[in-house]
């Protein structure tokens, strides 16, 4: 279950706090008496429209004879009958005019702790600039040198740290409004304070002073060998390869990116991403243990 462990929430509170759009906001597993309110013809009429041969992406991986992969694709998917596809919802976010802060009561939770989220930059425009939001969020919290947890700056008492991009750490994987997220479970009530203000004093620096370049290396050297590991699984190599596909038309975007994080992002780009950040609003999800608040609309706090 995801509701009945401690901060099960989080990827889906986040959002809620820091979009408006109902499509952005929902939780992606459905409320029950949402579900319980659906009947069999508004079903089949979702079927009908989206899962339709027109939407389907069919991906092979492992030692195969591509002509003979060919000749079975066809085989069984060629006659499907073609139909109209349903118009794709647009995505579009509009920026928060101030940061958001929520708190959230969580009775599974043993310490407190505090989810922050910022708005990545798009991955169809902005594709460089979202690759330098990749290498700073691994700067700031991912491998053993992380700035948070090692750096000047570094969050104190903090028992648990995740930094990264995309709600459950995957890249790419969304055509819309995207997020750099932390997460943090901190010692004390006041914790979460002393986490954000190590990090507003990390990303101040990053944005002044550029990463040195033997960190930047060793960095961007590790992200991408995380992500060659993973397409060692056909599995998992099969569902990026359909998925960014799907999203980009760029199937070979899952075997280039290891390489363009490793030798494409600068210091200069990483700077510039702390400070887009810092003048951001941003989403801060505090939880604290105890009974579960009533669910509502995130509070904004005027930033200067």
């Amino acid at each position: 279950m995801v509701r009945n462990r401690p901060y099960g929430a989080f990827p889906w509170v986040l959002p809620r706090t820091l979009h408006s759009r109902t499509e952005n906001t929902r939780d992606g597993y459905g409320e029950t008496v949402d579900l319980a309110a659906f009947d069999i013809p508004l079903c089949e009429r979702f079927f009908a429209d989206y899962y339709g041969p027109g939407n389907a992406v069919v991906t092979l991986t492992g030692a195969f004879d591509p002509g003979t992969a060919e000749r079975l694709v066809r085989r069984h998917f060629e006659v499907l009958p073609a139909r109209g596809t349903a118009a794709v919802t647009e995505a579009h976010e509009p920026l928060p005019g101030a940061e958001r802060r929520l708190t959230v009561g969580d009775p599974h939770a043993g310490s407190p702790a505090v989810a922050v989220g910022y708005r990545m930059p798009d991955p169809v425009t902005e594709r460089g600039d979202y690759l330098a939001h990749l290498v700073l969020a691994a700067l700031l919290g991912q491998g053993g040198q992380a700035l948070l947890r090692r750096g000047p700056t570094a969050a104190p008492r903090v028992s648990s740290l995740s930094v990264g991009c995309g709600l459950f750490g995957l890249p790419l994987d969304t055509v819309g409004p995207d997020l750099l997220t932390l997460f943090a479970v901190h010692e004390h009530e006041h914790g979460a304070e002393d986490v954000l203000a190590a990090l507003d004093g990390t990303l101040e620096t990053l944005a002044r002073h550029e990463v040195d370049a033997g960190l930047l290396r060793a960095t961007t050297a590790r992200w991408a060998a995380g992500a060659l590991r993973e397409l060692g699984d056909p599995g998992v190599r099969a569902q990026l390869l359909g998925l960014r596909e799907s999203l980009f038309g760029e199937a070979e975007l899952t075997q280039t990116l290891p390489e363009l994080v490793r030798t494409g992002v600068t210091g200069e780009q990483v700077s510039r991403a702390a400070a887009r950040l810092t003048s951001s609003h941003r989403a801060v999800v505090r939880f604290v243990p105890g009974r579960a608040a009533p669910r509502g609309a995130a509070r904004e706090k005027a930033t200067t």
